[in-house]
This record gives structure tokens, sequence and C-alpha cells, in this order.
């Protein structure tokens, strides 16, 4: 090829990622609004650049944020509408439509509600993790998805949307009853002529009707029939009924009650098969908790798959995913025989995800919860390695039963979420450490490593446990809670930790769970606390910066050379909330 050639061929194609960035900045660009001014408490100055909730109160939180071709990217938790997208060219917001006519949940599915979400940047095309459900044994959920944007048109990558395997009308419908005869149903589309058990280890989406976007488990076929199995109870095997007919279900804790649609002749359907399906196959899949980088591959970890246990997926090009090993849990179960295959999971979310070069090398490491069972409670680290993710934070980590190795971070098998460190909420590296901000209703804590070493005595209190600082940072906590459980109950109860260059960033999520006192009336307003050597805090704001409503500041970035946050008003442990997020900026 010529030199004139390729100087052409290259300009062209800056031209093109021209016509692309104002392609997409056409798409979001309006006047400029600065709504509020704050001068924090540590004299840093911030403005609110968001109406509250982008002028929806039901966005209670913005879940995550991140920078693509100079626009800065939001979505949103919305528990009654569904998630919705928002992007900022840094003087005003306008919402982005993934599928046109569809301003929530997508497609205009309200199940996407982003209790969880993330964004990453990845070969130059933005990907997006959608969530859909909340905590808890019972499902109310269509299953994780993953979907992607080139500057111009959005795709599906993970999702029933991506294709469709099969697709009808039903016929017929027998044994879907409640306490019948069958635990299993059959579904038939008479014009159906199928291979023998040909979508056995498939999934059937209900695509009309009251029972739009249920979804059943199949377990084989004949030739014009589909054996259907529900899935909507964690455990619970070989006891749960498929039922066709409205049905009410309860989530004990969170409180949570919910109905499912019915189905019934006439209505169409979908069959689903394979890992580019909602949840990567399986709708207890139900969130994407994390996206990162590491080895020039892109990771995604999935979350609050109480049937099944968390997984870790990564691609190379952004078309074909692997399953990271063990497949999943981190091969962490208790024994439990109600479970499938009498293993109930350990770790249901790993929420947490990073590529740390704290042991002298490039490690992916991971947090994950731990839950109510026999191999006992509280966070769970691991590292991945050639042979696969390697505990160095568990209680079979070594022989002995002491040290910060221990379920917890040595707060061994006792260890539960009202005193101990129960969740490895978020992770960061920052001064040649990789901190841990910590959930804990006993009050949020921060933890690092200087090795990331599965050896005893490896981590080390900043914030909280022998540090110099309490629990919570403050230490203050919430009387009524308090009463109610008959443990110490931090009003300051996660630490979500955020590196920059200069300080790292505690985003504090107070409490709000009015099923057990923590209600409206304890809130003055969520903290942000900062650190510039990793060892000595200072307070940013105590108070909300000035919104008493405000029980989470998450979803740190950087964009335009400053740092953006987002006030939410909802909490991960109730449906609903306290009305529109708010977003903010550093300016000084």
């Amino acid at each position: 090829m010529s030199r004139g050639k390729s100087t052409s061929i290259e300009i062209a194609g800056l031209l093109f990622s021209g016509l692309l960035v104002l392609f997409a900045l056409l798409q979001c660009s309006r006047e400029a609004k600065v709504l509020e001014t704050i001068t924090a408490e540590d004299g840093t100055v911030w403005e609110r650049i968001s109406e509250p909730g982008f002028g929806n109160e039901n966005n209670l939180s913005v879940v995550a944020m991140a920078e693509y071709r100079g626009l800065l990217y939001a979505m949103t938790r919305n528990d009654e509408q569904g998630a919705e997208v928002w992007c900022f060219d840094g003087e005003d917001w306008q919402q982005v439509y993934i599928v046109e006519e569809h301003t929530n949940g997508i497609y205009g599915n309200p199940a996407i509600n982003n209790l969880f979400a993330a964004m990453l940047v990845f070969q130059d095309k933005l990907y997006l993790g959608f969530s859909s459900g909340f905590q808890g044994g019972t499902l109310t959920s269509t299953g994780c998805e993953i979907w992607r944007y080139d500057g111009i048109s959005w795709e599906p990558i993970i999702s029933d949307k991506k294709d469709t395997d099969e697709a009808g009308t039903i016929t017929a419908i027998a044994d879907c009853e409640d306490n019948d005869e069958e635990i299993t149903a059959r579904i038939t589309d008479e014009s159906k002529n199928w291979e023998p058990d040909q979508w056995a280890g498939g999934t059937l989406q209900i695509t009309s009707g009251s029972g739009e976007f249920r979804r059943f488990d199949i377990s084989g076929n004949t030739a014009d029939t589909l054996i259907i199995q529900q899935n909507e109870l964690s455990g619970e095997t070989g006891t749960e009924y498929t039922i066709c007919t409205s049905s009410r279900y309860v989530n004990p804790f969170p409180p949570q009650t919910y109905k499912l649609g019915t189905v019934q002749v006439g209505d169409s359907y979908e069959i689903g098969i394979g890992i580019d399906e909602n949840g990567f196959g399986d709708y207890w899949n139900r969130a994407v908790n994390t996206m990162v980088l590491f080895d020039n591959k892109f990771y995604v970890s999935t979350g609050i798959s109480y049937e099944y246990g968390a997984q870790v997926w990564y691609t190379e090009d952004g078309e074909t995913w692997n399953l990271t090993q063990p497949e999943r849990s981190f091969d962490l179960f208790h024994d439990d025989e109600t479970f499938p295959g009498g293993k109930k999971p350990v770790v249901v979310t790993a929420l947490s995800l990073i590529s740390s070069t704290v042991s002298g090398e490039e490690i992916l490491y991971a947090g994950g919860t731990g839950s109510t069972g026999s191999a006992g409670r509280c966070s769970r680290m691991a590292k991945l390695t050639v042979e696969g993710w390697e505990l160095i934070v568990d209680a079979n980590v070594d022989a002995n039963d002491t040290g910060t190795n221990e379920n917890g971070f040595g707060d061994g098998m006792d260890c539960t979420m009202f005193d101990g460190n129960f969740m490895p909420w978020s992770l960061a590296e920052f001064d040649n450490r990789l901190f841990v901000g910590i959930n804990s209703l006993g009050g949020a804590r921060v933890l690092y490593t200087p090795n990331g070493s599965a050896e005893d005595g490896s981590w080390f209190y900043s914030v909280g446990g022998d540090s110099s600082y309490p629990n919570g940072f403050d230490g203050e906590l919430n009387r009524v809670v308090s009463r109610v459980l008959g443990y110490d109950i931090c009003q300051n109860i996660v630490a979500n930790v955020f590196a920059t260059e200069e300080y790292l960033y505690a985003g504090i999520m107070s409490l709000y769970i009015p099923p057990l006192g923590g209600t409206r009336f304890a809130l003055n307003g969520s903290d942000i606390w900062k650190t510039a050597d990793g060892d000595t805090w200072q307070p940013v704001t105590t108070n909300g910066f000035g919104d008493d409503y405000i029980t989470t500041f998450e979803a740190f970035t950087e964009f335009d050379d400053t740092i953006y946050v987002s006030g939410s008003k909802g909490a991960n442990s109730v449906v609903g909330g306290l009305g529109g997020a708010k977003v903010f900026r550093m300016v000084k």
C-alpha cells in the first residue's frame, strides 16, 4: 500500500471517529445548569449538577457512572418503572434511549431495576451491566443483562434480546397448578415438530399477557410440548410447584411481596438457550456487580444468586465469553439438602473485583459475601491464578482458626452481619496497598493489605477494628435498631472506597431499614471521608451535602479532570427509597 493511500485511510478513520463523537455530543447536549454550590467540611467546593432523579423521584440511585467519548454516562436504580440511562456533556443531562421508544428497563421491562450495575469501556465500546431483582431467596427477576454502545447504536451482548432461538404461541397447558400431582408443568404449541429434548436446559420466556417476562426452566420436550419447572425460590429442591395462575410471593428479609402474572393459552413465548441469554443463561444471576479489565481481558462478576452462587465471566473480544473456575461461589458451599446437589452457595454475590499489583505482580482479586450455613458467614477474598480462583480469606485457607485470613478477615466462624466484617463491598488500590471497604451493621470499616497474601496477619485496619477510628468512622449508633437486634448497630454501615492519585475516598452508606426501626427520622445525610496516606482520615461531608435523605455516596468516577459522585436515596436492603438521587462534582 502506498503512503498516500495509507494517509487517506488514516484521515478517513479520524474523520469517522470524530463523527461518532459529534453524533454522541449532539444526542447529549443542552445549556449549562448548576443547581447548587456547596463548600464542604474539608474546604473543597462541590456543585450539584442534576435535578433529583433527573426529574423522576423513582430514580432512587445513580449506581454507576463512566466516561465514554467525551460524555459521562449514568445508570439509575428505579424499582417502579425500570432502570434508566442518562448522559452528561459537562453542562447538562439528557436521557439515553437504548431500545427505541422505551424510556425504562432497557426495552420496557420494569424488573430491570438496577439494585446494582456497572459500566466499562472495552476495545473502544461502552459496556453496561444491568441488574434485575432484589436481595433475598425469592427471585422476582429476569436475570442480568449486558449491552454495549459504539457511539451510534446499542447492541445486546448478554440478553434474551440478542437472538431468538425459538418462538410461538401456547395452545395448551397441563399440570400447572399449585399442589397438583406434578411439580413440573407442560406447555404445548401444536404448530411445532421438535426433536426430543431439543430445548432441555433452556429457558421458557413468556412474552405477552399478564405473565409477560415470567420464565421457567425447561427440563425436556416432546415434538410439541415443553416440560417446564418453576424456579422462583432458592432451595426447596423437589418441592416447588410450577404455577401458571397469578401467584403471590413473600421474601422474609429484606421484606418484599410481589405477584407473578398469569400464563395462559394464547400467550406468546420465546425459548432461550446458551450463555448469551439473560444471566449468562442462568436467570438467578440477577446482578452485574463489577466490571474490570485484567490481562487485556474484560471480567464481569454476578450476584444475588441465592440458588447457585456467584460467577465471574471474561471475554477477550466482547463476543465470546468464558467462565472462570471454579464456576460458582469460588467452590464454597454449605451442606444443605434443600439446594441443588445438596450444596447451598456461600458466595451469593461477588460484589467487588480489582486488578492490583500489591503482591509485586498484577493479580485479579475478588471479594464475596458469606451466606448462612455450615461453612460460616462473612467476607471472603480470592485471587485468580492459572488454575482458577484461590481463596486468601476463608476458614480453610490454613490449618489454624486465627489470623486475618479467616472468615470476615479474622472474625472467624462466629462472624455475623450484625457485628463482623460481613461483606467486602468495594476494593481500591492506593499508596501501594489494596484497600477493602466493608459492609457491616456493626459499622463500616476499611482494611488493607500490603501484599495480597493468604498468610496470617496480612490484613490491617485503617478504619474500625483496632485502628484509631471507630467502626462507622464516627462510632454513631442507631439506638432504635440496636435495641431491636440486641447488637450495637451503627448508622454508617458501608464504606465504598475509590482511589484517585491524591486521595482515597470512602463514600458511606447510612442505615435505612424501616422494618427494623431504621427510618428516615434517624437520617441526617450520609458521609464522604478521604485520606492522603491511607491512615489519617478527614470528613468531606457528614450531612449528605445538606440533604438528610441521601443515604449513600456511590458511583464515584473522574470526568473532565474532576471527581463526580452520586448521592443516592435508596438502600439495598429495602424496595423503594426516599426520592431521586443527585449527582455532584468537585470544582476545587
